[in-house]
């Protein structure tokens, strides 16, 4: 039987890694630097060849570290998911959930979803990180992240995923309500406009430019496109921008009878949400109650967004 390695030698390596050094990571991990460095030379033992190059600026990853990495970040995540799995069994409610959600999951449902997780699981500590699905489909596959709430990127194959639909929710263009152009009815006549559009990473926004602008875009015209809500809610305010997205952020307390949708006769596309997990990963518990949560608050996002 090989001789595997230790965790703690897998934990050093992705310590050094994150850090850049043998010496930073020492310092990080609370151990010495003579210790960190015996670590990582009984791995390369067990290995069999070296998995770091040292240098004056650092160190690198050598030809076979760069292979063992992914690897040992997956074991890695796996048993602490593992773990915190069986704590969240034992202790009924105790433990840790960190799932992702693209902005506009988070802007329109995230809130009440969290006030009822944390009433129910008080001691549960609940991690969003907000993105894209093209952004953080690594640390789905890995298990950094327990699922992801949001549209995805047809160009990601899904294959060792399980897709959830959850709704489709109308998107329409909307600005200031003083805006000049408020009353326009057609997208020819914001061609020369300043436009956010949100999600550089969905296809379905990179595929709504020629959408918005089925006439061309005017000498005038301006894109910016990016992930933040409050980037967009301040250019919309403050430098006259036009955006995308469903009802529930302009019905949003900061913004709510400032901004107005725009009746146009052109139809924007729907928005398709779903959640995406591993498939051949098993579920705990409290994780299942959150999901079930996040379906039940998404019916009443499509009803109210539709």
């Amino acid at each position: 039987m090989n001789r595997l390695p230790k965790v703690t030698q897998l934990r050093n390596l992705r310590a050094i890694i994150s850090c850049g050094s043998i010496r930073a990571a020492a310092v990080a991990t609370h151990q010495t630097q003579s210790a960190m460095t015996r670590s990582i030379q009984e791995l390369e033992v067990i290995v069999g060849a070296p998995v770091l190059v040292r240098r004056s600026s650092g160190v690198e990853l050598t030809d076979i570290g760069r292979v063992l990495e992914p690897k040992m970040n997956l074991i890695l995540n796996e048993l602490e998911r593992a773990i915190d799995d069986v704590k969240q069994i034992v202790n009924a409610s105790n433990g840790t959930i960190v799932f992702g959600c693209s902005h506009l999951p988070a802007f329109g449902v995230m809130a009440e979803i969290v006030k009822k997780f944390q009433e129910r699981f008080p001691f549960t500590q609940l991690t969003i990180i907000e993105g894209q699905f093209s952004e953080l489909v690594s640390s789905i596959r890995v298990g950094r992240l327990d699922f992801f709430i949001g549209m995805t990127s047809p160009g990601i194959a899904l294959e060792g995923f399980e897709e959830e639909p959850l709704c489709e929710s109308k998107f329409y263009v909307f600005a200031r309500k003083d805006h000049d152009l408020i009353k326009s009815q057609s997208l020819i006549e914001l061609r020369n406009s300043k436009w956010f559009i949100p999600g550089t990473g969905a296809s379905m926004f990179s595929s709504l430019e020629g959408i918005l602008f089925p006439y061309g875009r005017g000498p005038q015209c301006s894109v910016l496109y990016g992930d933040s809500v409050t980037v967009a809610q301040q250019l919309i305010l403050k430098d006259h921008y036009f955006s995308i997205g469903p009802k529930a952020i302009i019905e949003s307390s900061y913004v709510k009878g400032k901004l107005a949708i725009l009746r146009l006769k052109e139809e924007l596309p729907a928005g398709k949400f779903s959640i995406i997990r591993r498939a051949d990963t098993p579920t705990a518990e409290v994780t299942l109650w959150l999901i079930e949560e996040v379906r039940r608050e998404f019916i009443k996002f499509s009803q109210k967004n539709n």
